[in-house]
């Protein structure tokens, strides 16, 4: 998500390694679907043609980057979230995780809340961890789990009960664990994306190089595999 940080490793064991350059102009037989797409202010403000034109090719919902650590909010937070509703699609709400400390992980989930809360009255919205930070793989998957846990409970007090996770595909069970509550939504980008992956969890990212309709920005690209991501 964060495309200073762009995760790229695939599944061990499961799936190949690989960064995918892919045009809707150019579709693989079985290819994955772009239900999904998220944002940041790295695409800057996209316009209502720009989202139409998505929806029309098939995006269901967007999850748009709202916080990151407790010291920067997306500048365009409020156009993209905006827009995307004028199109008529799902909107959901990503936090870029920095949390070391239970404390710091409750800090992160108040300032996530408030800067969601400044845009949208929605609650219905899925309200996703971002775990990619590298400093995290570097502390024990007990800790990382109880940071999260207590990083969700702020956030559901605050009437959100939908939360998810979304991780490297190779980071569940070795530096996160996936819960009945954070079914996930993993990353994994393989040479030839094909039908579906990793279907117990929520979705599956498996490009961050999508172009819609002959549009000339990468965009990140999911496959939904239920309807968790949808509450227009």
């Amino acid at each position: 998500m964060k495309r200073s940080k762009k995760i790229v490793a695939a599944l061990i064991a499961l799936t190949a390694g690989g960064f995918l350059a892919i045009s809707s102009t150019s579709v693989l037989a079985s290819q994955p679907k772009t239900d999904m797409v998220d944002l940041s202010a790295w695409q800057g403000a996209i316009s209502n043609l720009g989202y139409q034109n998505m929806k029309n090719s098939g995006v269901k919902a967007i999850t748009i980057k709202a916080t990151e650590g407790t010291f920067y909010k997306n500048p365009l937070l409020g156009q993209q979230t905006d827009t995307a509703v004028q199109s008529g699609m799902s909107i959901n709400f990503y936090h870029f995780a920095n949390f070391t400390t239970k404390a710091q992980a409750k800090k992160e989930a108040k300032y996530f809340v408030k800067a969601v809360e400044s845009v949208t009255n929605q609650k219905n919205v899925v309200m996703v961890i971002d775990f990619e930070a590298s400093k995290l793989a570097k502390l024990p998957i007990a800790t990382n789990n109880r940071n999260v846990k207590a990083f969700n409970k702020v956030v559901k007090a605050a009437g959100y009960s939908k939360t998810d996770l979304y991780t490297n595909a190779n980071w569940v069970d070795s530096y996160i664990s996936m819960t009945s509550k954070n079914k996930g939504w993993l990353a994994s980008y393989p040479t030839n994306p094909t039908g579906v992956r990793y279907a117990a969890a929520n979705a599956w990212q498996w490009s961050s190089s999508y172009k819609f309709g002959g549009k000339t920005s990468s965009l990140d690209v999911s496959q939904m595999n239920n309807d968790y991501y949808l509450n227009s």
